[in-house]
């Protein structure tokens, strides 16, 4: 009797863990193969459903799971009320490629591991620089429908959580950056932004000729040795082809989206204690933005956290960037930068402000509101705000300005 209660309390834990599984996993069937994606819903929200989707996809190699490991991004989730879906790629379908670049591991200091692979239009061009012979010349799962695969699990997620189509934003690092501007290449229309961490565009890359409207922010480091930002590396002795330029990816999208002159910003949102330096160069558009951190002195993997001594934050940026895109959500106030009411900036301990009297309300990047003061001799004590970014809102009478705030 006691082993048959037993029993019954193993069985009902195991159930409550199952149901409370966040993320969870969920199939589909794409041209016969069972295909898998993790859904994370969003948690501490008050709103009844969420008001959307990201669209993580992984690196090579890697799997579905680095979206709530490495690379964390549930705090995004749960900060905008969106889901996050992160679909896995396949192994290398094509022998012939798998036996190819066995082949070309034996030769560089970067050995190529196929068992989760984009078919993304991403071609790996080995050349031996002495003799000029090609020994590897091959587009990665070349006859793997991604597109359709991304596209039916958004189709998927959509309709079974009742969720808004104008809010589905794509995110890939690495070669599922590439993936990402693959399939907004083709798909774009249904898509709300961009986001691609240390990926690019593959020299097999299809529909450039579609010239999609979307907003796009990249990051890339200067000193990437996985994807060069040139799209090309020599490694002993061979020549290793596998990206366009990253200068010319941006340009696509800009000529594409018609944004206005850039506006260049070294940033330096927090302390920096690695010597670590990012450049922001932003092409401004009302709707279809290019945003590109150009990083120099990081490696591939690397992810910025403001606790590591880093002078931003990914998290941040990415939520920064996805909060402006966003369309028909009542709980995040837009971000609108208007011409300063106040100064310095970036502030240490006070600001002062143009009008004498009225109020500041701050909000982190994700729309949390952080302090509220009213204010009569046209100044606000700020020291016990951490450092950071924020938007600030002053408000005086009817005029109401909304700016970005720095506090060191």
């Amino acid at each position: 009797m006691k082993r048959n209660i037993f029993k019954v309390i193993i069985c009902f834990f195991a159930a409550t863990s199952l149901v409370a599984a966040n993320p969870n996993r969920k199939t589909i069937q794409i041209d016969g193969i069972e295909r898998e994606f993790l859904v994370y819903m969003p948690q501490h929200t008050n709103r009844e459903k969420p008001d959307g989707i990201i669209v993580c996809l992984h690196g090579f190699g890697r799997t579905m799971n680095d979206f709530f490991g490495e690379y964390n991004i549930s705090p995004i989730a749960d900060s905008l009320n969106l889901i996050i879906v992160a679909p896995q790629a396949l192994p290398e379908q094509n022998q012939r490629v798998n036996i190819l670049a066995s082949t070309i591991s034996n030769l560089t200091d970067n050995r190529i591991s196929l068992h989760s692979v984009w078919g993304c239009g991403m071609r790996i061009q080995a050349t031996l620089l002495l003799l000029g012979t090609s020994l590897f010349n091959e587009e990665l799962n070349r006859d793997v429908d991604d597109v359709t695969f991304i596209d039916r699990m958004i189709d998927d997620v959509l309709s079974n959580y009742s969720l808004p189509a104008e809010n589905v934003f794509v995110l890939g690092t690495s070669m599922g950056g590439f993936m990402a501007y693959q399939y907004a290449l083709l798909k774009g229309t249904r898509l709300s932004g961009l986001i691609s961490i240390a990926g690019s565009m593959g020299l097999e890359i299809k529909g450039m000729d579609h010239e999609v409207k979307i907003p796009v922010c990249d990051f890339h480091s200067l000193t990437d040795e996985v994807v060069p930002y040139t799209g090309s590396q020599i490694q002993y002795l061979a020549n290793i082809s596998l990206a366009k330029p990253k200068t010319e990816v941006i340009n696509y999208w800009t000529k594409t989206n018609s944004t206005e002159n850039p506006v260049t910003e070294q940033v330096q949102y927090y302390p920096s204690t690695n010597g670590i330096t990012v450049e922001k160069v932003t092409y401004p558009d009302k709707a279809h933005e290019v945003i590109h951190y150009k990083i120099n002195g990081a490696s591939h993997s690397y992810f910025f956290k403001k606790e590591a001594g880093d002078c931003m934050d990914h998290v941040e940026e990415i939520a920064r960037f996805i909060r402006s895109h966003l369309g028909n959500t009542t709980h995040i106030h837009p971000i609108i930068y208007e011409k300063l009411a106040f100064y310095p900036n970036p502030v240490y301990d006070k600001i002062y402000m143009d009008a004498g009297h009225g109020s500041v309300t701050i909000f982190d990047i994700t729309g949390h509101q952080l302090f509220f003061q009213s204010f009569l001799d046209g100044q606000i004590d700020l020291s016990s705000l951490k450092s950071g970014i924020y938007i600030i809102i002053v408000q005086s009478g009817n005029s109401k300005h909304v700016s970005k705030l720095i506090k060191r």
